[in-house]
């Protein structure tokens, strides 16, 4: 019997502007319910999804249920570049998922190395 695949899904794409955000989210959530939970790493402007979001002014959907749904699905632990963050003028006490623990990366190109399958949205 064969060992399942490791998953990664990259989160590289702000909330807002194009559907990237949201239909990443749902496919980590749909990984999810199948008993496939993959790993989530927000990196350059994704990094923006785990920010308090208002987002009824351009009239949008807030992603923040989506997120808050993470870890009821098994996805507890997010992971987030630290340089993205930097790049941005974001600091980590800014963001905070409840029920999810953050970790930061140094080192992204390794961790995502580590992985059989990468899903980039």
């Amino acid at each position: 019997m064969s060992q399942p695949k490791s998953i990664l899904a990259l989160c590289r794409h702000a909330p807002y502007g194009n559907a990237l955000a949201r239909e990443g989210l749902e496919a980590v959530l749909a990984s999810a319910a199948m008993d496939q939970i993959p790993d989530v790493l927000f990196i350059n402007d994704g990094v923006f999804q785990l920010l308090e979001q208002d987002p009824k002014a351009i009239g949008e959907k807030n992603l923040r249920r989506n997120l808050q749904a993470l870890p009821m699905f098994g996805v507890e632990t997010l992971y987030v570049c630290h340089r993205s963050l930097k790049e941005r003028g974001l600091a980590p006490e800014q963001l905070n998922i409840a029920g999810a623990e953050l970790k930061l990366l140094e080192d992204t190109g390794t961790f995502i190395g580590n992985f059989d399958q990468v899903l980039s949205f």
